[in-house]
């Protein structure tokens, strides 16, 4: 997934593994990193996923806000599907728990979904998904 963040109008834009839970993407990051420190400043941000690269291309891109996720039954179960899909992260719940983990869990809501695919229609690819992706 990719993520766009801005800081004092200045746009950035970092790729991160991620994982869909309950309509809304997450992520884990370190803090020093720009899109995290962007965040800090400016939660507003916009993702992009590509679903199928080649032609005929299909992917979806939102738009919404980013914060840190402290709910210890959040961070278990993003964290399941997190492992199961990367094979990566199996000690942060454990370290999210005692305050040692240095990663950080993000979380981007989205207020807008749009998907783009031109598998099903070329003639009017874009589709706003937000009530029912």
């Amino acid at each position: 997934m990719q993520i766009a963040t801005v800081r004092e109008g200045k746009p950035w834009i970092c790729t991160v593994y991620f994982v869909l839970y309950d309509k809304k993407f997450y992520w884990l990051s370190f803090p020093e990193r720009r899109h995290s420190q962007d965040i800090e400043h400016d939660q507003n941000v916009a993702i992009a996923v590509a679903i199928k690269q080649n032609k005929p291309v299909i992917g979806i891109q939102a738009e919404g806000t980013a914060q840190t996720v402290q709910d210890p039954a959040e961070v278990n179960a993003v964290l399941s599907l997190y492992i199961e899909k990367y094979g990566q992260g199996k000690d942060f719940v454990q370290r999210f728990m005692t305050g040692e983990n240095h990663h950080i869990l993000y979380c981007m809501t989205p207020t807008k979904v749009m998907l783009f695919d031109e598998y099903t229609s070329r003639k009017k690819p874009y589709r706003d998904i937000t009530s029912n992706y």
